[in-house]
Order: C-alpha cells, then structure tokens, then sequence
C-alpha cells in the first residue's frame, strides 16, 4: 500500500494567510523508499481541494521538490477541507488517496444541497447537462445561442475538459474523463453510491480557464434499473 502524507509551512493552516502545502509519497510496505509517480494528464499530482461542504473546490499541482511536492495555496475561510490526491505510482493502478486539514479562521455557513443544479452561465457561456443517461451524461455548451463545437476547446491537461464529481454524503471522489462524440463532450462516469454528487468542469476557452460546478441526483444507479441491490 502507498500513502501520501501532508504537512504544512507554517504548521499551524489559517484561512486567507498563504500556507505551502508538501505532499510526500510513500511506500508503507518499504518505510522510507520514495514513491516514484508517473505523470498521468500532463501532472504527476492532481490535488482536489474542497470544503467539507463542498461548496469550495480547487485543482492543484503540486510541483516536485526533492522527495516531496509542494503547492502554495490560500484556504478562503476556516473549517474543515478534504485533499484528494490523484495519483498513479510507477507500475500500479490509478489511486485517490483523502485527506483531511482543519483551517483555522472564520467559517462561512454550511451548504446543503437538496436537488439538480444542471446548468451553468459565465460570461455568456452557458454549460448544460443531460443527465437521462446516468451512464452518459451529455455535456452542451453554449456561448449566447450559438453551440460551441468540442473542437473550439483548447487543450487542458491533455484533454478537452477535466471533471471531478464527489458524493455528497460519502464524499467518494470520481476522476471522469470526458469523451467526444460529434463535437458534444460526453461523461461516462462509474457512480457506485446513489444520491446527490456535486461535479465541476474544468475547461479551455479562448484561453481562458474556467471552472462550472454542479449537482446531479442518482436516484438509481444506472444499468441496475428496479432490480438493483438496496444499500
């Protein structure tokens, strides 16, 4: 098993003061042998930065610095956030291993979420999903009334857009990768728990990067229909 262990400079994490996070890959089974990391989508740390409501989200990466990588950042208010480290160590499969950090500082009132958010507008761009196919959510993007061809978007982190979705409740974290189907992005993702997932898009447009987040309801998990196992 392999871990990522978090500390922090200055030690002591305070909401709106700049504070240099280290992540240090290790191999449990052989303590002190370095994990060495394969660069997967262009980085070899992926570091999801949420509020524990998960109203907050970032996407970090860290930059390796001898055996540790290290990422500056500022928490925008105290309490507690959850680190999701992406990684995928030499010769083994893909993994996402959590983290917890308290913030000290003022809190902001906790978000509930209770139903679909399924459309977004910034800046005149508006992104939908078409959630009918949990199995293939269809990603529509629009800037005022003109459809904005998949091909319009640049390349980020070797893809055309780059999606997170987290559970609600579980708070399991699903890394989507968006697939192309005639100029339409197309998220075929694995939910393995019902209920409310929140999903950010991540995406490239005329050079600007921006980031669109959501809620989407799983009422039942997709390709079980009536017959699937009760939890």
């Amino acid at each position: 098993m392999f871990d990522v262990l978090i500390s922090s400079q200055p030690s002591a994490i305070s909401a709106q003061e700049k504070v240099t996070l280290l992540l240090t890959p290790v191999n449990q089974e052989a303590s002190g042998v370095p994990l060495v990391l394969e660069e997967v989508h262009t980085k070899d740390i992926h570091l999801i930065i949420v509020s524990e409501d998960l109203s907050f989200f970032a996407h970090e990466h860290p930059e390796k610095a001898g055996k540790e990588y290290s990422v500056d950042f500022i928490f925008p208010f105290g309490g507690k956030f959850l680190l999701y480290c992406d990684v995928k160590p030499l010769n083994t499969a893909p993994a996402v291993i959590r983290k917890s950090v308290d913030v000290a500082g003022d809190s902001r009132d906790v978000q509930r979420y209770q139903q679909d958010v399924l459309s977004k507008t910034v800046d005149n761009i508006s992104v939908q999903l078409d959630v009918q196919d949990l199995n293939a959510i269809r990603v529509t993007m629009k800037q005022g009334e003109a459809a904005i061809p998949v091909s319009l978007l640049g390349d980020f982190l070797g893809a055309k857009a780059h999606v997170v979705m987290i559970n609600v409740d579980t708070k399991e974290y699903l890394h989507v990768h968006p697939m192309v189907h005639e100029e339409v992005l197309v998220l075929h993702s694995a939910f393995t728990a019902t209920g409310l997932y929140r999903v950010w898009i991540q995406f490239l447009l005329n050079g600007l990067l921006y980031t669109l987040d959501y809620v989407v309801q799983v009422a039942e998990l997709p390709g079980q229909g009536l017959h699937g196992h009760h939890h």
